[in-house]
């Protein structure tokens, strides 16, 4: 573990059931900005042979689309140390920006975001809470980087805690059998990629009629699904529709992985790097090299993911 003399906090930036996040300042290593997740303390020893567990997790987990484990201290309680983003989350970004996000950009996130999921499960590991708000800007908003690693957890058959976030929440999970696996991050990221191009949350409609969130979750388990033609979109939309529809299917082993995802869209993402997103305008979803998209439609239903 680090040392806590090292680090000096600054203001507090998000809390939860968690504990408490800060901004805060590496002293030792160039007064470095860095983000400080103080976790709430366990009653048991089992909760802190977790915390143990995790930490030695996170130290694997290396990806340019996953936020940097720089380590952890004990004070109080166990601190566990992260990058710190100057852009914040894509959820503030996009509330900030509503109408005026290109859809080059957008693609480019969610493209990033499957990367890094794709990484999270070739380790075997699952996130569980994958949204917006989970999911930081970085590089004046070109790189994505997948964050709040409270919730992830190694694949296990016997992990039925239920953990989440209600709208994002696979159906399956929910059901008194439940359990999580890889297709549950998928079913969160459909929801995600159909929230980053709606410009609004999941179910916020239901949410405003003060519905409790169960029976919100409870109509997710029925069949609800956010209403897809609510994107904005460029006209060519029906490939990138079909490409949520799939994800967020009611069965599990339907919806696709994302290897298979990055694999279809056939994304090499460094050719996106170096893009001034300002200077483009785009009118068609060409971004994707995509040439004949009636049968990439067409192929979506057929391809084995």
């Amino acid at each position: 573990m680090n040392n806590s003399r090292d680090f000096k906090l600054r203001e507090r930036i998000g809390s939860g059931s968690y504990g408490v996040v800060y901004k805060g300042i590496w002293i030792t290593n160039k007064s470095v900005k860095v983000a400080v997740k103080c976790l709430e303390k366990g009653n048991n020893k089992d909760s802190e042979t977790n915390i143990l567990r995790e930490i030695r997790n996170l130290q694997e987990l290396k990806h340019e689309n996953i936020v940097t484990f720089h380590g952890s201290y004990r004070q109080k309680n166990i601190c566990l140390i992260f990058e710190y983003s100057d852009c914040g989350s894509l959820y503030d970004y996009l509330q900030k920006k509503i109408g005026k996000v290109s859809n080059i950009e957008k693609l480019h996130w969610m493209l990033q975001c499957a990367n890094g999921m794709e990484y999270l499960h070739s380790k075997k590991t699952i996130h569980r809470d994958l949204k917006t708000q989970n999911l930081l800007l970085f590089n004046n908003y070109r790189t994505l980087k997948i964050c709040d690693f409270g919730t992830v957890k190694q694949y296990a058959t016997e992990n039925t805690e239920l953990i989440g976030t209600i709208g994002y929440m696979a159906p399956e999970v929910c059901t008194a059998d439940g359990k999580y696996t890889e297709k549950c991050d998928v079913f969160s990221y459909g929801i995600t990629f159909w929230e980053v191009f709606a410009e609004k949350k999941p179910f916020n409609d239901l949410q405003k009629k003060n519905m409790h969130p169960l029976a919100i979750q409870n109509k997710i388990i029925n069949g609800a699904r956010p209403n897809i033609n609510d994107m904005q979109i460029c006209k060519d939309s029906n490939l990138i529709k079909a490409i949520i529809e799939k994800c967020w299917g009611r069965d599990p082993e339907s919806r696709p992985t994302m290897k298979g995802l990055i694999a279809f869209l056939g994304i090499d993402l460094r050719l996106y790097t170096p893009i001034n997103f300002e200077d483009i305008e785009i009118t068609e979803c060409v971004c994707l090299r995509m040439v004949d998209m009636a049968s990439a439609v067409k192929q979506i239903g057929e391809l084995d993911f």
